[in-house]
C-alpha cells in the first residue's frame, strides 16, 4: 500500500498489518503479552500498542520481537499489501 501521493509508504496500514502479525504469532505460540514483553525487554502495554497498530516501533524493538518468535527481521515485516513484501513488488530486481 502506498500513501495519499502514491509513492509514500502507508505507515498506518503497515502498523496495522504488523500488529495483526504479532498478535497471530503470539497466539499460535500460545504466549501472553506479558511473556512476549518480558522476552523482548518491553512492557506489556507496549506490546498491546503494537498489536493494535497504534504505535510505531523502532528497529531494535522489531529485532527483539523477531527473535522472540524465532524469525529474522525481514520475515517479521514481510507483510503483503503494505509495500514491504517481495510479493508486492514488480519489475526486475536491482542489484
Amino acid at each position: 500500500m502506498t500513501g495519499p501521493t502514491g509513492g509514500e509508504p502507508d505507515v498506518p496500514a503497515f502498523l496495522h498489518a504488523l500488529g495483526q502479525r504479532v498478535r497471530l504469532l503470539r497466539a499460535t505460540r500460545e504466549l501472553t503479552q506479558d511473556q512476549v514483553a518480558a522476552a523482548a525487554g518491553m512492557s506489556r502495554s507496549f506490546v498491546s500498542l503494537i498489536e493494535h497498530g497504534s504505535h510505531g516501533v523502532d528497529v531494535v524493538r522489531l529485532l527483539r520481537l523477531a527473535a522472540v518468535f524465532g524469525l529474522s527481521l525481514p520475515e517479521l515485516v514481510d507483510l503483503p499489501g503494505t509495500g514491504t513484501s517481495d510479493r508486492d513488488r514488480s519489475g526486475p530486481e536491482v542489484g
